[in-house]
């Protein structure tokens, strides 16, 4: 999936985060670095929805891909 093909788009903190949201359909668009309120750097996920629904890849999706 393409940004631009994304009808929503979330952005998690962690490891597992984005593992949660990869299981429940997600597709990972990148990874980025962020910062959180006190301004602690942290690895950010950016993910993505296309209203169809997840796309099949020719590449099975890996559970738990992201060690944490």
């Amino acid at each position: 999936m393409q940004l631009s093909e994304a009808a929503e788009v979330i952005e998690v903190a962690g490891a597992y985060n984005a593992n949660q949201k990869l299981a429940e359909g997600w597709t990972l668009l990148a990874v980025v670095p962020g910062a959180n309120n006190a301004g602690k750097a942290h690895v950010a996920y950016v993910l993505g929805k296309s209203e169809r629904g997840p796309e099949k890849e020719s590449v099975p999706a890996a559970k738990g891909f992201f060690a944490g």
